[in-house]
């Protein structure tokens, strides 16, 4: 995979939420499948959210979990490639968030403990696949909730 590709959420149809424990929640409202991402899965999405490039997102991975490069470019690139599948991000242009675009800088130091690495997890539930659909937010249009698509 190419170290220098960026991707951006695919909006407006994904949302999403980190929470406190660091899992997060996304929503595919146009599919109304919802998904959970373990902790490192959320770290890489926010990392992604945030306009990180994938060598940025290994190298951040790198510097909070301890792993070696070689699997965590796997484990980052399967995951990627799983968001992608599930049509949850896709390739940013050029000039995509270029004003939204944060700069990435590690927190972590030497004198950091870091955590075991595992594999970024994504997990699908289609269970309230019916109810999110029925959602009456699929009839808008780009002037976003409450405001119903003018019927023409």
């Amino acid at each position: 995979m190419d170290q220098h590709l960026r991707y951006k959420i695919n909006a407006p149809h994904i949302v999403h939420e980190i929470f406190e424990d660091k899992e997060a929640a996304i929503i595919n409202l146009k599919s109304g499948n919802y998904y959970s991402l373990d902790p490192v899965g959320a770290f890489v999405w926010s990392h992604i959210d945030a306009g990180a490039a994938v060598g940025e997102i290994v190298q951040e991975v790198l510097a909070h979990y301890e792993s070696d490069v070689a699997d965590v470019r796997h484990a980052i690139a399967k995951f990627i490639d799983a968001l992608r599948a599930e049509e949850l991000i896709t390739i940013a242009n050029d000039g995509d968030g270029q004003a939204k675009r944060q700069a990435i800088t590690s927190a972590a130091n030497g004198n950091v403990a870091k955590t075991p690495f595992t594999a970024p997890a994504l997990e699908r539930y289609n269970d309230m696949q019916e109810l999110l659909l029925l959602d009456p937010i699929h009839e808008v249009d780009e002037t976003g909730w409450p405001n119903r698509k003018q019927e023409n």
